[in-house]
């Protein structure tokens, strides 16, 4: 025989009509993605208008090199960054302290004082070379002491764009040094300082391959995503028994059905409005991603990323969905239990928080089964049914699980969700009409045993 009779039917209706058609509702749901997608493009937005204020922004750069080992190079290089730089000979012999004092009146914008004491190991370069030793030293300013570092002053704030412009114009600038002393002239050192493109790709015994930083990220946001679920509609569930136990006919309604299908319906009917919501969510962000890759293409194709290859992984995200419905009814049955013992909105905080912290746990294990799938320790929590819908999952995407693993997982999920819905039943069965006071431990423990 079915659970879901009409008596429950009503229930599940009821509940999800009255809280779809809240102003809450309403707006939380259409009003929030758009709100996360506009700030969302605000931010892009605001980053491209800053980066092309900071290069319409002319900005004079002064290059102080008393030592003149890469002053000429760098000013090069400012200028190929279409920067305009000049030497700063004026106040090349004068200390930091004294250019800070002379900037204001200086026609430099920024100042970029490189240190004499770059060519003090000139003898010890191959080469011996004060050029070689200027490369040198003007690489590992970092490790020296505040009177050896390169120091760039400023009149007002440097945009981020040409401080990054700075530093890589002063990497290359070594760079060039270094290959002058030498005896190399024609070497383009953009080239030397570039990154290899590197990629990591797990293999399935299948051979199957899959990207690591690409399935760690999923496995990242399923859990992200399933932890916020949890959180926010765990409550709901908590307030609706709570709201339940207020009204003056709870008496009648439990009168004409029985309390577990009462705690059902609102379970069910809550958790369908929590995936009314989601679905317009995933909807919207999957519109705004489709857009954005779409208008990023060029960009992704640049950096390597072929979209079109990466493979979608069905089965396993099929297998996903099994565990977080199965994961949501075990916690759902959990808050559903919890809120029948409570009676006023200030017990609901404390009640909640073990729950709350079972479903941080997992969150927290999950980062490290991302890194370490195969670990004992992630093999374990992963058959745990309090871990395994976030742990599982997150195993599932990073690495090739046995079948009998995550099958003997999901059958220990089933047999708890149904346990603790018995459990959560036989608490509501008196606790929906208990008011006045919050059931202490043995009171809940006498509960479910005498039911």
């Amino acid at each position: 025989m079915s659970p879901f009779t009409p008596r429950v039917a009503a229930v599940i209706r009821r509940e999800f009509v009255l809280r779809v058609k809240s102003k809450w509702f309403l707006l939380s749901t259409l009003g929030l993605p758009v709100l996360i997608v506009g700030l969302g493009g605000l931010a892009g937005f605001l980053a491209v208008r800053s980066a092309t204020d900071a290069g319409e922004e002319r900005r004079v750069i002064g290059v102080a090199d008393p030592a003149g080992l890469i002053g000429d190079l760098l000013v090069e290089e400012l200028l190929a960054d279409s920067l305009d730089a000049v030497r700063a000979a004026d106040i090349e012999e004068v200390s930091v302290d004294e250019a800070r004092t002379r900037l204001s009146d200086s026609s430099y914008d920024l100042l970029l004082m490189i240190p004499r004491s770059a060519g003090r190991r000139s003898a010890e370069m191959p080469g011996g070379t004060p050029e070689a030793e200027g490369a040198e030293e003007a690489t590992e300013q970092e490790s020296a002491g505040d009177d050896e570092r390169t120091t760039l002053l400023a009149r007002a704030s440097v945009p981020s764009v040409i401080e990054g412009s700075v530093r890589g114009a002063l990497q290359r600038a070594s760079v060039r040094a270094r290959l002058r002393s030498i005896g190399v002239q024609t070497i383009d050192p953009g080239a030397l300082l570039q990154r290899t493109s590197f990629d990591v790709i797990n293999v399935t015994e299948s051979g199957e391959a899959r990207s690591q930083d690409i399935y760690r990220a999923l496995s990242f946001g399923i859990a992200f995503f399933f932890y916020f679920i949890l959180l926010i509609y765990g409550q709901m569930i908590v307030r609706a028994i709570l709201e339940e136990k207020q009204s003056d006919i709870v008496e009648i309604m439990v009168s004409s059905l029985r309390p577990w299908e009462l705690m059902l319906g609102k379970i069910v009917g809550v958790g369908a409005v929590g995936i009314a919501q989601m679905a317009v969510w995933a909807l919207v962000f999957a519109l705004a991603a489709v857009y954005g890759l779409t208008a990023g293409a060029s960009t992704l194709a640049e950096a390597g990323i072929d979209l079109a290859s990466i493979p979608v992984p069905w089965g396993t995200l099929v297998l996903m969905f099994f565990f977080l419905i199965f994961g949501y009814l075990l916690y759902a049955g959990m808050f559903a239990g919890a809120g029948a013992t409570i009676s006023n909105e200030h017990d609901a905080q404390q009640v909640m928080l073990p729950i709350t912290m079972l479903i941080i746990l997992p969150f927290i294990a999950t980062q490290g089964v991302i890194q370490s799938p195969n670990a004992g320790w992630g093999v374990i929590l992963s058959l745990v049914p309090f871990f395994s819908p976030l742990v599982m999952p997150a195993r599932l995407f990073a690495t090739s699980v046995p079948v009998w693993q995550w099958l003997v997982s999901l059958v220990l999920l089933g047999v708890f969700v149904l346990g603790a819905a018995w459990v959560a039943g036989r608490i509501f069965r008196v606790g929906i009409l208990m008011k006045g006071q919050r059931a202490n431990l043995p009171q809940v423990l006498r509960w479910i045993r005498h039911g």
